[in-house]
């Protein structure tokens, strides 16, 4: 097709996409994102060391984040500037409007579903298309040239997929193209400088891009400018186990000059906000992994505590003691790195429950906050969802109706006050929970639909292993592996709620249900004495009670186990989990009164699956009893435990050695999880009244750390009344 064209509308994919519309829709995507790649614009960062590329966002084009985006505006706003390319823009318009991800999904949706969803009971699929951890070890090795010869051999496997594989070849092509362009630009750069070490520096990285992306690296810099390539390209995302994919090439380089490299990539990954990186681990045989690079990674969390980029460490019974010393180090210095993990958990969750191979289950990596993937082999660490279980027993208790609006928006599971016995309550908040759970796993799959139809994804497809194997996009089914991950909040409000009725209603009867569903209807205005009763009995979840930590473990197993028997539109299951990430206060803003004596609207509830934030009164060894009751070998997400420590604990070697010991027993015990807040009280509530003196203060969020004075007000109250342990 001949489309009448010129660069100056900046609508690279737009012109690439109409140009080869008759060769298949995806070989026309592809040809969109390689015209991209041809104007893309690309830079030098001084303070990283390499360079370079950035995503193309224009009128029509495929963005990472939220797919397909078509903008009417600019359109009109195009063609009012040139009239003479009415006809191209009339174009874009016809055949790009309909693959609008944002307008696909919108016409998907449930309206009534998003009306629960807006009551705080939860949400399901999001505006983006999620995270995910690129293959780049088998990038590296095979560089684009060793790509096309496994395209081409799969092309004989799968011959209805010819216009798929043409995508894919379409988009090796742009990716050669972006190399080429910085092997110029560096040499330029060189004849330009009279910094001897500089111009040294950019001859290096000119020759490495001779060789790379077509071919595998053969130091540490040319992995690091082959990596830096596509992982700017693909938006700063998650990099994975870095330790792991960049040892070969690691070894290859002296160490001093490694770790110089490494140390600009830190800056890179801090400025551009990477999600999340992972180290150390063990493989299928119980081997620890850990190398020279895990441990000059956290080197440089405690050179520069920052708060970013996000790093996690995996733990396992053979877990080298020096690097576990090395991370409490790190800890210690209060930027909240690195998030740790418990390869016994969440392998056995992948192998047992999921059924992925022992080898796969065991190169698991974060990206996100926490979610949890496969490096390069899978599509479901994406946060697909959410459920309030808090706001679940308030629609159960009002028979389906929002405290907050008043409005009916769920099932009514029937009267509370005709139950005779708790067990009969449980049972009908359990009901409650699945037809919520059933609502946001609907938005979920709808979005995930909505991005499979108009999001097609040849960089990603070609950066995950079974999309080529299959001839199947990365949206639709083509990576090994595709569950979901649905989590949960409000937990331990929940069972502090059900902990109180039980008690108080059930057993000691000290007032009826109608009285406390009348009380709870009216925030406690009239019952300022049974509100107190309820905060103040039964024992909080949190504090080693044996009743509310079988209540606890009862329903989140029924959450968990709920969820595996949900399909995604991916093609895999659900599973569970629990990252507060921002949004603990939000729910308890859009959640009514509460059984467990919370008043309507206050944003403080649980921001993990530990206690309510202050509600843990008997040391951290009761509140990690108390949290390993539960299924932990159910979660396929992260499992965020946020505990707060005292930073006096880690100024001595015993208490170093003490926060060793609750950490490898925790682990031991089964606990997925540890997010680790060091700070004092004194600083956190000064930090509120004097925001200018506490600029570097941060803390531990639910996946992430953040500096303190830049989370909301009602965060910050959330973090401050954690309960902090000295010991």
């Amino acid at each position: 097709m001949h489309i009448n064209y010129d660069p100056i509308l900046s609508e690279p994919f737009g012109y690439g996409y109409l140009s080869h519309m008759e060769e298949g829709p995806y070989c026309a995507r592809g040809a969109g994102l390689y015209e991209e790649c041809k104007v893309l614009p690309i830079a030098y960062d001084k303070e990283v060391g390499l360079f370079r590329c950035g995503r193309v966002f224009c009128a029509v084009g495929i963005h990472y984040d939220i797919g397909t985006y078509y903008s009417e505006e600019l359109i009109v706003q195009k063609k009012e500037k040139y009239p003479e390319y009415s006809e191209f823009l009339d174009m874009l318009k016809q055949y790009t409007e309909p693959l609008s991800t944002e307008f696909r999904v919108r016409d998907l949706m449930d309206p009534m579903d998003l009306k629960v969803s807006d009551a705080g009971a939860g949400w399901g699929g999001g505006a983006g298309g999620g995270h995910t951890i690129p293959d780049y070890g088998g990038l590296l090795a095979l560089g684009t040239s060793g790509l096309r010869a496994k395209i081409n051999r799969y092309r004989k496997v799968n011959p209805h997929a010819e216009d798929f594989y043409n995508g894919l070849e379409k988009m090796l092509d742009g990716f050669e193209v972006i190399g080429d362009r910085i092997k110029a630009m560096a040499e330029t750069m060189a004849a330009e400088t009279e910094d001897e070490g500089e111009k040294k520096h950019l001859l290096d990285i000119a020759r490495a891009m001779e060789t790379c992306p077509r071919n595998t690296p053969y130091d540490f810099l040319s992995a690091a400018q082959f990596f830096w390539l596509y992982f700017s390209y693909d938006g700063f995302d998650s990099p994975g186990r870095l330790d792991q994919i960049f040892l070969p090439y690691w070894k290859k380089t002296p160490y001093d000059e490694a770790f110089a490299i490494l140390d600009g990539m830190w800056q890179g990954f801090r400025k551009f906000r990477a999600w999340n990186m992972c180290i150390s681990g063990s493989d299928e045989k119980g081997n620890d992994m850990t190398n020279e690079i895990s441990f000059a990674m956290l080197e440089l969390v405690k050179k520069y505590r920052y708060s970013t980029p996000n790093l996690t460490m995996r733990w396992h019974e053979n877990t080298d003691p020096a690097l576990m010393r090395s991370a409490a180090e790190a800890i210690g210095m209060g930027c909240g790195l690195p998030a740790l993990y418990n390869d016994k958990a969440v392998c056995r969750m992948f192998i047992d429950e999921l059924g992925i191979p022992p080898k796969d289950a065991h190169d698991y990596a974060m990206n996100g906050c926490n979610q949890i993937d496969i490096q390069g082999k899978s599509h479901m660490g994406l946060e697909d969802g959410e459920v309030n279980l808090y706001k679940c027993l308030e629609f159960m208790l009002h028979r389906g109706k929002c405290q907050i609006s008043g409005e009916k928006l769920t099932m009514d599971c029937g009267d509370p006050c005709s139950f005779a016995t708790f067990e009969e309550l449980l049972a009908a908040y359990k009901k409650e929970v699945e037809y919520v759970t059933n609502v946001i796993c609907r938005m979920a799959n709808v979005t995930q639909q909505g991005h499979g139809e108009t999001a097609q994804n040849p960089w990603r497809s070609i950066m995950h292993q079974g999309c080529i194997e299959k001839g199947r996009d990365f949206k639709c089914g083509g990576p090994l592996y595709n569950h979901g991950q649905i989590l949960i909040e409000g937990l331990a409000d929940t069972v502090d709620s059900l902990a109180a009725i039980r008690y108080h209603v059930y057993e000691q009867k000290n007032f009826t249900m109608a009285q406390l569903i009348h009380a709870l209807e009216t925030d406690f205005a009239e019952d300022e004495v049974m509100r107190q009763m309820l905060a103040e009995k039964p024992a909080r979840f949190g504090n080693n009670d044996p009743s509310s930590d079988a209540l606890a473990k009862d329903i989140t197993d029924h959450f968990f186990r709920y969820l595996l028997t949900i399909p995604t539109y991916r093609g895999g299951r659900y599973t569970g989990g629990c990252s507060t990430f921002v949004r603990a206060p939000g729910y308890g803003i859009h959640t009514g009164a509460g059984a467990n004596g919370r008043h309507r609207g206050d944003p403080l509830i649980a921001d993990s699956i530990g206690a309510t934030p202050g509600r843990d009164e008997n040391g951290p060894t009761a509140l990690l009893n108390s949290v390993l009751a539960l299924p932990h070998h159910l979660a396929g997400s992260g499992f965020v435990l946020n505990i707060k420590f005292d930073r006096t604990l880690f100024n001595t070697e015993e208490g170093i050695n003490n926060f060793l010991a609750l950490w490898k027993t925790f682990f031991e015990n089964g606990g997925q999880q540890l997010s680790v807040t060091v700070v004092s009280a004194e600083d956190l509530l000064d930090a509120k009244v004097h925001p200018e003196n506490h600029r570097n203060l941060i803390v531990r969020v639910g996946g992430y750390s953040d500096h303190f004075v830049k989370l909301s007000a009602d965060l910050q109250d959330n973090v401050i009344a954690r309960t902090g342990y000295a010991n």
